[in-house]
C-alpha cells in the first residue's frame, strides 16, 4: 500500500525522496546527540578523576611527616651512656599538637623507667630536634660485647594544620654490634595498625 500526501493521491517520486532525507536526517541528527552525551560523560569523568588525581597530590604532599634522621650510641658521658634520637618533620607544613613517646628493651625486655612520653608541641619543617634514653650503666659492657641486645622504639601521634588529619609513627630500632649503630627493625606509620605494633613490641 502505497503512502498518500493528504489528497489521497499516491506520493510523488521526489516527494518519496524528500521524506527519506528527513528520515535520515533525523536518524543523523539522533546519533549526534548520542555521541554528544557520551562525549559529556566521558569529559565528566576526566574532570572528576583528573580533580581526585591533583586532591590526593596536594594531600600527599601538603601534609607533615614525623620521622627519625638518625639514632645512634652516645658513650661520650662517662658512666651516663645514652641512645639519642634524632627526628624531624619532613613534611612541607608544620606538624601540630606532637607527642612522642620512646622505648628501650635490653634482651627484649622493656625498661620501664626508660619509657618516656613527650609533648612536642608544634615540629616545624625540616628543623632537627634530639630525644634521649639513658642506658642502665651496667648493662652496657654485655651490649658492646654482644651479649645483650639493645633495642629502641619511637611512636609519634601528630595532626595536620588545622587538625585535618590524624597522623600517627611508630619505628624500632636494633643495635648492631658488628656495625656500631642502629638498623631499622620494624615500623608503621597506619594508625590503625599502630596499636597491634605496640601490643606485639611490649
Amino acid at each position: 500500500m502505497e503512502a498518500g500526501n493528504g489528497s489521497g493521491a499516491p506520493l510523488s517520486r521526489g516527494e518519496r525522496r524528500t521524506i527519506g532525507r528527513i528520515a535520515e536526517f533525523l536518524g543523523f541528527a539522533d546519533l549526534m546527540a548520542v555521541l554528544m552525551v557520551l562525549a559529556t560523560a566521558f569529559s565528566a569523568v576526566a574532570t572528576w578523576r583528573t580533580a581526585s588525581i591533583a586532591n590526593a597530590l596536594y594531600l600527599a604532599t601538603e601534609r607533615p611527616y614525623f620521622g627519625v634522621a638518625g639514632v645512634r650510641l652516645d658513650a661520650s658521658r662517662p658512666g651516663d651512656p645514652r641512645v639519642e634520637f634524632i627526628y624531624r618533620n619532613d613534611g612541607d607544613v608544620a606538624a601540630e599538637n606532637v607527642v612522642i613517646e620512646c622505648r628501650m628493651r635490653i634482651d627484649e625486655k622493656l625498661v620501664p623507667e626508660e619509657t618516656r612520653r613527650k609533648n612536642a608541641g608544634i615540629l616545624s619543617p625540616k628543623e632537627l630536634h634530639h630525644f634521649q634514653l639513658h642506658i642502665p650503666r651496667e648493662k652496657m659492657p654485655a651490649i658492646l660485647a654482644g651479649h645483650s641486645s639493645l633495642s629502641v622504639e619511637i611512636a609519634a601521634d601528630y595532626e595536620e594544620p588545622n587538625h585535618r588529619r590524624q597522623l600517627c609513627y611508630v619505628e624500632r630500632f636494633a643495635y648492631a654490634v658488628d656495625e656500631s649503630a642502629f638498623d631499622v627493625n620494624g615500623g608503621t606509620a597506619d594508625c590503625a595498625s599502630r596499636a597491634q605494633f605496640e601490643t606485639q613490641s611490649r
